[in-house]
């Protein structure tokens, strides 16, 4: 076995890499997917909650979106992790909201 390993090293050394992109691709693709929801999800929200309900705006739009993340990534994302993407996400679309840019316009 050992020796399989030996001559075989630059092969599964490739092969691993592939895999690891493989992953990276999969992640990313469902970090899309879910920032996509996740707006749309802000924006029934928006529409919703009346104004000065900000955390059950949030709250909502989280338990939506956490009920959207696949279970295989639910492994490697806390919900903390989740809860920060979507301050991030919120922010982001506020910036852009404002004159159509993101340009860092506005703060919180």
């Amino acid at each position: 076995m050992k020796e399989f390993f030996v001559n075989n090293w630059p092969t599964i050394v490739i092969i691993l890499l592939l895999l690891g992109y493989i992953v990276y691709l999969a992640v990313t693709k469902q970090w899309a997917k879910l920032r996509e929801m996740a707006y749309k999800i802000m924006l029934a929200a928006e529409k919703v909650f009346a104004t000065g309900e900000g955390q059950k705006k949030f709250d909502y739009v989280f338990d939506r979106v956490y009920s959207l993340v696949p279970a295989w990534l639910k492994l490697f994302l806390p919900p903390e992790e989740l809860k920060r993407k979507l301050q991030e996400w919120y922010i982001l679309s506020k910036d852009y909201m404002d004159d159509g840019k993101v340009n860092h316009s506005i703060t919180g």
